[in-house]
């Protein structure tokens, strides 16, 4: 297809999406279709949530949209249009990945400067795919007349738009198409079509913003199906969870936790719930992460370490009553030849293998070399890295912004050897010590020693510069509690039984879903559930689906 009609396809469905229905249309849930119990709303369920008082006030969170990410971009293309294209055909979104936070933040999705080009050659290779293997662009290409467009407007677009196509954005891009006819051929037409669909906003946003229900704004029945789908499954509703939106069912909170229950029988939850701890611990940080040569970490390795991490936490989720510690807490290790260095194991096979590691050796995720290494320094453990990280990510503990210009001092007592010292203790001597930075590193270092007895690949060791024995031991103070720990394997596994960590944790798994922090009262209450449960994910995922902010949003300030 001529380049030219792609970018006709994308300037007719800017007029599509913001010219022709006016505010209404500007990422629609349910604009002008109305199939009668949809928009009906029980004022009962307005506020349910599983651990709310009754009458606690709630402050909900703001209205926004959510660019999908990569991921979500492609189960999307994959449920509407079949698996009839490549890797190769995606876009590269170009995302940062922030090492404190999380990659699916409202605020940090965009379509921009970076990745608009590739976002364009994207949807045509998509649309040219589709034309070439999806059933029914298929038949609507071959098909003697014109009636089909329409249906095939409707059967694609409902599935990357998660709603109905309104009767006025099927007219828009039949006209296009119409225009188009004389000139073009019917495959590309259908190719100009699937563009217009896939680069819509629709496809690209998420919508939680909701329409007005007496001061608060109330989250459409397709809005709350996607918040569902891609909570639990990173991909769009299922035809099941579509068809209660449909019904307008999904203001029930009983009806959302019975579909949380069904969804979770489904292997895409463990996909996706493994997804969120390769964001929440930057494993992918690893591809971009420089590292000295003599460490090993080729191309190759890095990719090891990371699938081996996905498919260990895949496998966590995989199991019953799975819980969030869960992975905390696993001594068995994918590994394949690639990564078997890093774990100082042998690997026979090509393929990976479940390997039960040494438990004074290694310990869940955070023992884990990918982990570690990202972590850490270009050839050093990185103490003072690791310990911010543990501090703002894993204990949600804010740290101010450190005093510039600081240099290692000089003042050093008479003898002191960097190089048959430890690292802890050159760290401590010419930096922790001085004046301006003794406060905050009173707390960091003592984060980051305890994962001393791993280098900067996050190989096990005992020793560093041949022979200086590690000290991996330390008390860390977190209000009223104290971690002491003698090695790195008692560390995380104080770590991992902390209320610190544990709270920390239910707060960033609540982000993570609702794209902003929870306030007091939500936060308070998911807590309660993560200690009743232990942690378990689905008693965990049903809290969130059923708490205010799941299915509302604060009105915007004019």
């Amino acid at each position: 297809m001529k380049k030219t009609y792609g970018y006709l396809a994308v300037l007719t469905f800017v007029g599509l999406s913001l010219g022709c229905q006016g505010e209404v249309a500007v990422f629609s849930d349910d604009p002008g279709w109305s199939p009668g119990t949809a928009n009906n709303r029980s004022e009962n369920n307005r506020f349910t949530g599983n651990n709310l008082p009754e009458g606690v006030p709630v402050e909900l969170t703001a209205p926004h949209l959510r660019r999908l990410t990569p991921i979500q971009f492609e189960n999307t293309v994959r449920y509407a249009l079949g698996d009839v294209f490549t890797q190769d055909d995606l876009p590269e979104f170009g995302d940062d990945i922030p090492i404190i936070g999380l990659n699916n933040n409202p605020d940090s999705l965009r379509v921009n400067d970076v990745n608009v080009d590739s976002l364009y050659n994207a949807i045509q290779a998509l649309a040219q795919a589709a034309v070439e293997g999806t059933p029914v662009v298929q038949q609507c290409v071959a098909a003697a007349d014109d009636v089909c467009w329409g249906a095939m407007i409707d059967d694609v677009g409902h599935k990357l738009w998660r709603r109905p196509v309104t009767d006025v954005e099927r007219q828009d891009l039949l006209g296009a198409r119409a225009q188009m006819a004389p000139v073009a051929t019917r495959a590309e037409q259908a190719e100009f079509i699937v563009m217009a669909l896939i680069g819509s906003p629709n496809t690209m946003f998420r919508r939680e913003v909701g329409v007005d229900d007496d001061g608060i704004l109330s989250m459409g029945q397709f809005e709350i199906a996607s918040a569902m789908s891609y909570t639990i499954w990173n991909a769009p509703p299922d035809e099941t969870l579509y068809q209660l939106a449909v019904d307008g069912q999904l203001d029930d909170p009983e009806v959302r936790i019975e579909q949380v229950r069904r969804m979770q029988e489904d292997p895409r939850f463990a996909d996706a719930m493994a997804e969120f701890f390769i964001d929440y611990l930057k494993f992918e940080a690893l591809f971009s992460k420089t590292k000295i040569g003599e460490l090993g970490l080729t191309p190759e390795a890095r990719q090891s370490l990371v699938e081996g991490a996905r498919r260990d936490l895949k496998a966590a989720f995989s199991a019953p009553e799975a819980t969030l510690l869960d992975p905390f807490r696993s001594t068995n290790f994918h590994i394949d030849q690639n990564g078997a260095s890093f774990f100082d194991v042998p690997v026979s096979s090509g393929d990976y293998e479940v390997v039960s590691m040494d438990p004074t050796q290694r310990l869940g995720i955070l023992s884990h070399p990918g982990f570690l290494s990202v972590h850490a320094g270009e050839g050093d453990s990185g103490i003072v890295k690791r310990g911010v990280f543990t501090l703002e990510q894993l204990l949600c503990i804010e740290l101010g912004t450190p005093p510039a210009n600081i240099d290692g001092t000089d003042d050093v007592p008479e003898g002191f050897d960097d190089a048959t010292a430890t690292s802890r203790e050159v760290l401590t001597v010419r930096h922790s010590s001085q004046a301006s930075c003794v406060g905050c590193h009173r707390v960091i270092d003592p984060a980051g020693f305890g994962f001393e007895n791993y280098d900067s690949a996050g190989r096990y060791r005992t020793v560093e510069k041949g022979s200086v024995q590690i000290d991996a031991s330390g008390e860390l103070l977190l209000g009223p509690e104290t971690l002491t720990y003698a090695d790195s394997i008692g560390y995380i596994d104080a770590l991992t039984n902390s209320e610190a960590l544990q709270s920390c944790l239910s707060d960033t798994f609540f982000t993570y879903v609702i794209g902003n922090e929870p306030h007091l009262a939500e936060r308070e209450a998911l807590y309660t559930t993560f200690q009743e449960s232990g942690g378990d994910v689905s008693a965990l995922v049903e809290a969130i689906v059923t708490t205010p902010s799941f299915t509302a949003r604060k009105p915007q300030e004019q």
